[in-house]
């Protein structure tokens, strides 16, 4: 079952940028938010229930707080540079967020940074270039791709902040009610300015609105089934599957939006895989720290 379960999230993390692309048609960037974190600890809680475990908040520790200003911030800048961009361009967020991660690990945890880990740090990087150029001329790249991608990168930032903050509470607080703790606080705070922004984008669409449930859904649910994985299956195993969420966002973008995809994009997806999987036979992330 394990391998299994870790299927069904690397499925539903797959599906994250064509939802968002949906979603914002009919809503702002900032309803979105509210509602992926909204949504999200509500479908959290009810797995947890269901499973018999005790829910509790947890508020006061400071790394709590860091986990929900990053994972905010994920959100926030991941849901604005789909919404203007293409709904592919989220799967740079992944190599992004594991050299962010390794610098982290040596800045703050003293772990070793190895030859590996440099080069794959460099295949992470070409990789992200490649899909982020597209091949495109300057004033192309400059008219909204470019400031896309500079979103996704720090919202890359922000998921690995909240990884980060995982790590630090793993041995304090259960993963389920830490994240659960991060995605109420999390939907209390993006909540914020929705009242005084707009929040609605265009016209009325039943698309619209189940993607934007369906976000709140992959946010709780696939963390319940990568978890549930991890305790069956190794580390190394549920990277490599996970990984291939990828290549699934480069195939839904291009059957359900139709969204141009060159040789370009595809080299870099290719680079930006060899630099993942690099960094997942390396020392892993502890268990739990999916980044949806």
């Amino acid at each position: 079952m394990g391998y299994l379960y870790v299927v069904f999230a690397t499925l539903m993390w797959s599906f994250v940028g064509v939802m968002v692309k949906s979603a914002s048609t009919m809503f702002s960037s900032n309803v979105i938010t509210f509602g992926r974190f909204l949504f999200g600890f509500v479908f959290l809680g009810f797995f947890m229930k269901a499973k018999g475990r005790k829910i509790s908040v947890h508020w006061k520790d400071k790394w709590i707080w860091i986990g929900v200003t990053g994972k905010s911030l994920n959100y926030i800048f991941e849901n604005i540079a789909i919404g203007i961009g293409y709904a592919y361009s989220n799967i740079i967020i992944w190599p992004v967020q594991s050299v962010f991660l390794l610098i982290m690990a040596f800045v703050l945890f003293r772990e070793k940074i190895t030859p590996v880990k440099i080069t794959a740090s460099i295949f992470c990087m070409v990789g992200v270039f490649l899909v982020s150029w597209k091949g495109m001329s300057l004033s192309e790249l400059f008219d909204g791709n470019l400031l896309s991608s500079v979103l996704l990168v720090f919202a890359a930032i922000g998921a690995g902040i909240h990884v980060t903050s995982q790590k630090a509470l793993i041995n304090t607080i259960d993963t389920g009610n830490m994240n659960f703790s991060v995605f109420l606080l999390s939907s209390m705070i993006t909540f914020i300015p929705v009242p005084f922004t707009p929040q609605f984008t265009g016209h009325t669409s039943i698309m619209a609105v189940l993607s934007l449930v369906g976000l709140g859904f992959v946010t709780g649910a696939s963390f319940y089934l990568n978890a549930e994985a991890l305790k069956k299956i190794s580390f190394f195993a549920a990277g490599i599957i996970s990984n291939t969420s990828v290549l699934f966002t480069l195939l839904w973008s291009r059957l359900f939006l139709n969204e141009h995809i060159n040789a370009y994009v595809i080299s870099g997806v290719v680079t930006l895989l060899i630099g993942m999987f690099l960094l997942g036979i390396q020392k892993p992330v502890p268990a739990g720290t999916a980044n949806k």
